[in-house]
């Protein structure tokens, strides 16, 4: 999801209000909502499967 303004954020007032959040991201002065959803999550999803297919495979001690 893109944040929609009518005007770009400069790097300082990116870092003021959203400096401590992991899940906004700027981008030529756009603010962009990382929010992992639609083929995003579903590429996430199935990744963490695969790797637990794997993990459990070769019956490692990991989470």
């Amino acid at each position: 999801m893109t944040y929609t303004s009518s005007r770009f954020l400069t790097f300082d007032e990116f870092l003021n209000r959203y400096g401590d959040n992991p899940r906004y991201e700027l981008a030529d002065g756009e603010l962009i909502d990382m929010e992992p959803t639609g083929e995003h999550e579903a590429v996430g999803g199935k990744l963490a499967t695969k790797i637990s297919v794997e993990i459990e495979r070769q019956n490692l001690p990991w989470l």
